[in-house]
Protein backbone atom coordinates (compact mmCIF):
# COMPACT_ATOMS: atom_id res chain seq x y z
CA UNK A 1 0.00 0.00 0.00
CA UNK A 2 3.11 2.30 0.86
CA UNK A 3 4.21 1.84 -2.23
CA UNK A 4 0.89 2.83 -4.55
CA UNK A 5 0.95 5.63 -2.25
CA UNK A 6 4.88 6.22 -3.09
CA UNK A 7 3.81 6.13 -6.95
CA UNK A 8 1.03 8.34 -6.75
CA UNK A 9 3.00 10.89 -4.83
CA UNK A 10 5.63 10.69 -7.87
CA UNK A 11 3.16 11.05 -10.44
CA UNK A 12 1.43 14.01 -8.58
CA UNK A 13 4.95 15.58 -8.61
CA UNK A 14 6.08 15.02 -12.02
CA UNK A 15 2.64 16.64 -13.23
CA UNK A 16 3.37 19.72 -11.21
CA UNK A 17 6.54 20.43 -12.19
CA UNK A 18 5.27 20.00 -15.48
CA UNK A 19 2.87 22.56 -14.76
CA UNK A 20 5.22 24.63 -13.16
CA UNK A 21 7.48 24.45 -16.41
CA UNK A 22 4.37 25.51 -18.58
CA UNK A 23 3.83 28.43 -16.36
CA UNK A 24 7.38 29.46 -16.43
CA UNK A 25 7.68 28.68 -20.34
CA UNK A 26 4.25 31.45 -20.35
CA UNK A 27 6.20 33.78 -17.88
CA UNK A 28 8.92 34.29 -19.83
CA UNK A 29 6.84 34.73 -23.36
CA UNK A 30 6.03 37.96 -24.92
CA UNK A 31 2.69 37.94 -25.06
CA UNK A 32 -0.48 40.76 -26.00
CA UNK A 33 -3.60 40.71 -24.69
CA UNK A 34 -6.77 41.85 -26.36
CA UNK A 35 -10.43 41.34 -26.10
CA UNK A 36 -9.65 39.90 -22.73
CA UNK A 37 -7.52 36.76 -24.47
CA UNK A 38 -3.98 36.60 -23.60
CA UNK A 39 -1.96 35.95 -27.17
CA UNK A 40 1.84 34.83 -26.66
CA UNK A 41 4.74 35.29 -29.13
CA UNK A 42 5.07 32.86 -31.69
CA UNK A 43 7.15 34.09 -34.44
CA UNK A 44 9.41 37.18 -35.03
CA UNK A 45 11.35 38.94 -37.70
CA UNK A 46 13.20 42.04 -38.28
CA UNK A 47 15.32 41.71 -41.69
CA UNK A 48 18.00 44.59 -42.16
CA UNK A 49 17.92 47.34 -45.36
CA UNK A 50 21.70 47.65 -46.86
CA UNK A 51 23.91 49.94 -45.15
CA UNK A 52 21.92 49.32 -41.79
CA UNK A 53 18.60 50.50 -41.54
CA UNK A 54 16.02 48.27 -40.32
CA UNK A 55 13.39 46.18 -43.04
CA UNK A 56 9.86 45.57 -42.07
CA UNK A 57 8.88 43.82 -38.87
CA UNK A 58 6.99 41.24 -37.59
CA UNK A 59 5.72 40.05 -34.43
CA UNK A 60 3.08 37.07 -34.44
CA UNK A 61 1.17 35.95 -31.18
CA UNK A 62 -0.77 32.96 -30.91
CA UNK A 63 -3.39 31.81 -28.18
CA UNK A 64 -2.67 29.47 -25.93
CA UNK A 65 -2.45 25.62 -27.72
CA UNK A 66 -3.13 27.33 -31.10
CA UNK A 67 0.54 27.48 -33.69
CA UNK A 68 0.82 29.54 -36.90
CA UNK A 69 -0.34 26.57 -38.91
CA UNK A 70 -3.72 26.29 -36.91
CA UNK A 71 -4.70 30.01 -35.61
CA UNK A 72 -7.96 30.83 -35.06
CA UNK A 73 -7.18 34.40 -33.74
CA UNK A 74 -4.04 36.05 -34.19
CA UNK A 75 -2.51 39.18 -32.68
CA UNK A 76 0.60 40.30 -34.78
CA UNK A 77 2.46 43.76 -34.48
CA UNK A 78 3.84 45.17 -37.66
CA UNK A 79 6.85 47.81 -38.23
CA UNK A 80 7.39 49.75 -41.64
CA UNK A 81 10.54 51.84 -41.37
CA UNK A 82 10.55 52.80 -44.90
CA UNK A 83 7.05 53.69 -45.41
CA UNK A 84 6.83 57.50 -45.61
CA UNK A 85 3.22 57.93 -46.26
CA UNK A 86 0.33 59.04 -43.23
CA UNK A 87 -1.79 56.25 -41.16
CA UNK A 88 -4.81 56.88 -43.55
CA UNK A 89 -2.67 56.50 -47.04
CA UNK A 90 -1.33 53.56 -45.81
CA UNK A 91 -4.61 52.22 -44.33
CA UNK A 92 -6.43 53.14 -47.47
CA UNK A 93 -3.73 51.45 -49.75
CA UNK A 94 -4.05 47.96 -47.44
CA UNK A 95 -7.75 48.27 -48.59
CA UNK A 96 -6.93 48.58 -52.84
CA UNK A 97 -4.91 45.71 -52.54
CA UNK A 98 -7.30 43.88 -50.77
CA UNK A 99 -9.68 44.55 -53.85
CA UNK A 100 -7.18 43.72 -56.54
CA UNK A 101 -6.78 40.54 -54.52
CA UNK A 102 -10.59 39.95 -53.84
CA UNK A 103 -12.54 42.31 -55.64
CA UNK A 104 -15.49 40.99 -53.85
CA UNK A 105 -14.27 42.18 -50.18
CA UNK A 106 -15.17 45.85 -48.91
CA UNK A 107 -13.33 47.29 -46.26
CA UNK A 108 -14.12 50.45 -43.40
CA UNK A 109 -11.53 53.19 -42.58
CA UNK A 110 -11.60 54.83 -38.86
CA UNK A 111 -9.47 57.74 -38.36
CA UNK A 112 -8.69 59.15 -34.99
CA UNK A 113 -8.44 62.53 -35.84
CA UNK A 114 -6.38 63.74 -32.33
CA UNK A 115 -3.85 60.77 -33.26
CA UNK A 116 -4.21 59.83 -36.66
CA UNK A 117 -4.05 56.45 -35.91
CA UNK A 118 -6.52 54.73 -38.52
CA UNK A 119 -7.97 51.22 -38.68
CA UNK A 120 -9.05 49.40 -41.72
CA UNK A 121 -11.12 46.14 -40.99
CA UNK A 122 -12.50 43.96 -43.91
CA UNK A 123 -13.29 40.43 -44.08
CA UNK A 124 -11.71 38.34 -47.26
CA UNK A 125 -11.38 34.56 -47.99
CA UNK A 126 -9.19 32.81 -50.47
CA UNK A 127 -11.35 31.61 -53.84
CA UNK A 128 -13.06 28.63 -53.61
CA UNK A 129 -12.61 28.50 -49.56
CA UNK A 130 -15.47 28.34 -47.02
CA UNK A 131 -12.76 29.90 -44.36
CA UNK A 132 -13.75 33.19 -43.78
CA UNK A 133 -10.49 35.81 -42.77
CA UNK A 134 -11.13 38.75 -40.50
CA UNK A 135 -9.10 41.68 -40.24
CA UNK A 136 -8.68 45.03 -38.00
CA UNK A 137 -5.05 46.78 -38.76
CA UNK A 138 -4.72 49.73 -36.94
CA UNK A 139 -1.34 52.28 -38.50
CA UNK A 140 0.26 54.42 -36.67
CA UNK A 141 3.46 56.98 -36.44
CA UNK A 142 6.41 55.09 -35.04
CA UNK A 143 7.04 57.66 -32.65
CA UNK A 144 11.31 58.20 -33.14
CA UNK A 145 11.74 55.57 -35.67
CA UNK A 146 10.91 56.31 -38.96
CA UNK A 147 8.01 55.16 -40.87
CA UNK A 148 4.95 53.36 -39.81
CA UNK A 149 3.61 50.38 -37.24
CA UNK A 150 0.49 48.94 -37.24
CA UNK A 151 -1.14 46.38 -34.92
CA UNK A 152 -3.11 43.29 -36.76
CA UNK A 153 -6.00 41.11 -34.94
CA UNK A 154 -7.26 38.56 -37.37
CA UNK A 155 -9.91 35.87 -36.76
CA UNK A 156 -10.80 32.93 -38.91
CA UNK A 157 -14.54 30.90 -38.87
CA UNK A 158 -15.83 28.97 -41.62
CA UNK A 159 -18.88 29.72 -43.87
CA UNK A 160 -22.09 30.00 -41.76
CA UNK A 161 -20.51 29.97 -38.54
CA UNK A 162 -22.03 33.72 -38.08
CA UNK A 163 -25.10 34.88 -38.94
CA UNK A 164 -25.17 38.37 -40.38
CA UNK A 165 -26.48 40.23 -37.13
CA UNK A 166 -23.93 38.54 -35.04
CA UNK A 167 -20.66 39.44 -37.45
CA UNK A 168 -21.84 43.11 -37.54
CA UNK A 169 -21.56 42.35 -33.47
CA UNK A 170 -17.76 40.51 -33.91
CA UNK A 171 -17.11 43.31 -36.58
CA UNK A 172 -18.02 46.33 -33.88
CA UNK A 173 -16.19 44.66 -30.91
CA UNK A 174 -13.09 44.19 -32.64
CA UNK A 175 -13.06 47.47 -34.03
CA UNK A 176 -13.50 49.46 -30.50
CA UNK A 177 -11.26 47.38 -29.04
CA UNK A 178 -8.59 47.69 -31.55
CA UNK A 179 -9.17 51.53 -31.36
CA UNK A 180 -8.70 51.34 -27.49
CA UNK A 181 -5.31 49.52 -27.77
CA UNK A 182 -2.00 50.90 -27.11
CA UNK A 183 0.10 51.45 -29.95
CA UNK A 184 3.09 52.13 -27.89
CA UNK A 185 3.18 48.61 -26.99
CA UNK A 186 4.37 48.28 -31.15
CA UNK A 187 6.41 50.84 -30.75
CA UNK A 188 8.74 49.50 -27.89
CA UNK A 189 8.75 46.29 -28.77
CA UNK A 190 10.55 46.95 -32.13
CA UNK A 191 12.39 50.13 -30.15
CA UNK A 192 14.02 47.49 -28.03
CA UNK A 193 14.66 45.20 -30.85
CA UNK A 194 16.08 48.01 -32.76
CA UNK A 195 18.58 48.45 -29.60
CA UNK A 196 18.95 44.64 -29.65
CA UNK A 197 20.70 44.96 -32.85
CA UNK A 198 22.35 48.34 -33.09
CA UNK A 199 20.45 49.64 -35.42
CA UNK A 200 19.10 52.67 -33.90
CA UNK A 201 21.08 54.59 -31.31
CA UNK A 202 20.24 54.20 -27.70
CA UNK A 203 18.22 57.45 -27.04
CA UNK A 204 15.56 57.12 -30.06
CA UNK A 205 15.34 53.03 -29.12
CA UNK A 206 14.51 54.06 -25.50
CA UNK A 207 12.45 56.94 -26.52
CA UNK A 208 10.55 55.51 -29.52
CA UNK A 209 8.23 53.38 -26.84
CA UNK A 210 6.97 56.17 -25.58
CA UNK A 211 6.37 59.22 -27.91
CA UNK A 212 3.63 59.73 -30.31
Amino acid sequence: MSNLRGIAMRTLLVSLCLLASVALAHAQTPSVEFDGQVFYLAYEDETGLPKGPPGNGLAEFTLDGETLDNWTKLFAFHAYPSLLESPMQAASDLGRVLKQVNKDANYALTEDKATGDTIIDFLTWAPGSEVMEFNVFKYSRAGLRPGLVALQFAQRFKLGTYSVEAFRRLRERAVENMAATDVTQARAYFAAKAKETGIAGPAASARAGIDR
